[in-house]
C-alpha cells in the first residue's frame, strides 16, 4: 500500500512539475497578414522561421490574386508551426489581424507585415524581456528601410547610384521611456503616446487583448494600428522597453501611408479613435496627447502632397479644418503639442501668431 501511495505521489508530482513548466513557457504567435505579397513574402517568412524559441506563424491571406497563396503553402509544407487562414475576398488588414488574433494559441502575439522582416534573435531577445518583467506589452525599436526605388521617387534618378540598394536607419530611440520601464501607461510620460503608436516590433499579452476586447478597427484605411495601441495603453498595461531595433520596416513608395489620399483617411481615423469607449472615458490631458499624436497623420499627408504635387494648395482647406479641431483646448495646452505646432508652422510660418 505504501509503495502504491509513493508511486501515485510521484506521478502527481511529475504532473505538477510538467504543468508548471508548461505555464512558465513563453510562446508567441506571429501574425502575418498578406495581400498580393508575392514580391516580399519569402523574405518576410525566411526571417521568421529562422527565429529561436517556441512560436507559431499565423498567416492570413486576404484574398490575394497573385502567387502569394502558392508561396505560403510551400512554406507551410516545410514548417509545421505555420498556420494558414485564407479569405476568399479582400477585407482589409484590420480584418486579417483580428482573424489572426482570434486563431492564435500562444501567450503573446506580435505582428509582422508581409513586406517587412525580423532581425536575427528578435524573438529570443523579446521573450527574454517578457520573462524578466512579466509585462503585458513589450515595446522595441525598429529600422526604417529604404531602397533605391524610394530614392528615385523622392530625390530623382541622379541620386540612385549614390546609395546602397538597401539603406537601414534606427527609427526609434526609447531611452527616455526607459525611466518608466516597467510602468503603468496612465502614469507615464506623454512620450509613450508619441513613440509607441505603431505595432511594429511590439509584443502583446494575448490574455490582455482578449480580456479588454481590443480589436483593430475595420473600415478605415490607415492608423488602425495606432488606434489599437491607444486602446491598449488606455487599459493600463504593464509595459517594458527593449531599446533594440529588432524589426525592419520597409518604406514602399506605393504604400497606403505614402498616398496623397492620406488627408481624407486621416480624418476618418481621428474620428474612429474618438468613438472608442477608452478615449471617451480618458481625462482631458490624455485626450489632448492622443489628438495631437493622431494629428501626425495630417502632417504625413501634407508631406505626401508636397512630394507629389509640390505645394499644399489642394489640401489647405483640410489643414485648416484639422488645425481648428484644437480650438476646444486653451492656448496654454496647445503650446505644448508637438504635431499641432508643426501644423501651425506649415500654415502660418515661424512668426508669432495669436491663434497659437
Amino acid at each position: 500500500m505504501n509503495k502504491y501511495i509513493k508511486f501515485l505521489s510521484l506521478i502527481i508530482l511529475s504532473v505538477v512539475v510538467m504543468w508548471y513548466y508548461v505555464q512558465q513557457k513563453i510562446t508567441v504567435s506571429i501574425i502575418v497578414p498578406v495581400y498580393n505579397s508575392e514580391k516580399y513574402i519569402a523574405r518576410c517568412l525566411d526571417s521568421i522561421v529562422s527565429q529561436q524559441g517556441n512560436f507559431e506563424v499565423v498567416i492570413v491571406n486576404d484574398g490575394s490574386t497573385d502567387s502569394t497563396q502558392k508561396i505560403i503553402d510551400e512554406y507551410a509544407q516545410k514548417h509545421s508551426n505555420i498556420k494558414i487562414i485564407t479569405n476568399k475576398h479582400n477585407q482589409g488588414v484590420s480584418f486579417s489581424r483580428n482573424k489572426g488574433v482570434e486563431m492564435s494559441s500562444s501567450k503573446y502575439i506580435t505582428f509582422v507585415d508581409s513586406d517587412d522582416w525580423l532581425e536575427p534573435n528578435a524573438l529570443k531577445l523579446s521573450v527574454d524581456k517578457i520573462k524578466k518583467d512579466k509585462s503585458d506589452v513589450v515595446l522595441t525599436s525598429y529600422y526604417d528601410v529604404y531602397d533605391r526605388e524610394w530614392v528615385r521617387n523622392v530625390r530623382g534618378e541622379h541620386e540612385v547610384n549614390k546609395v546602397p540598394e538597401i539603406s537601414k536607419y534606427t527609427s526609434r530611440n526609447l531611452d527616455r521611456l526607459e525611466l518608466f520601464s516597467p510602468f503603468y501607461a496612465k502614469d507615464s510620460h506623454s512620450d509613450l503616446y508619441y513613440h509607441g503608436v505603431d505595432i511594429r516590433g511590439k509584443f502583446f499579452s494575448t490574455n490582455f487583448i482578449r480580456k479588454h476586447n481590443i480589436t483593430f478597427t475595420e473600415g478605415i484605411k490607415c492608423a488602425e494600428d495606432i488606434i489599437f495601441n491607444f486602446q491598449i495603453f488606455l487599459n493600463n498595461p504593464k509595459i517594458s522597453i527593449l531599446n533594440l531595433p529588432i524589426y525592419n520596416y520597409y518604406n514602399r513608395v506605393d504604400s497606403v501611408s505614402k498616398s496623397k489620399d492620406m488627408i481624407k483617411w486621416a480624418f476618418e481615423s481621428m474620428d474612429a479613435m474618438q468613438q472608442k469607449t477608452e478615449y471617451q472615458k480618458a481625462d482631458r490631458n490624455t485626450k489632448l496627447i492622443i489628438d495631437d499624436s493622431l494629428l501626425s497623420l495630417i502632417n504625413i499627408a501634407t508631406s505626401n502632397t508636397i512630394r507629389q504635387e509640390k505645394d499644399i494648395v489642394s489640401i489647405i482647406k483640410e489643414l485648416l479644418q484639422a488645425y481648428n479641431l484644437f480650438n476646444k483646448y486653451n492656448i496654454k495646452e496647445r503650446k505644448g503639442l508637438r504635431n499641432y505646432i508643426k501644423l501651425h508652422r506649415i500654415l502660418y510660418g515661424d512668426g508669432a501668431n495669436p491663434i497659437l
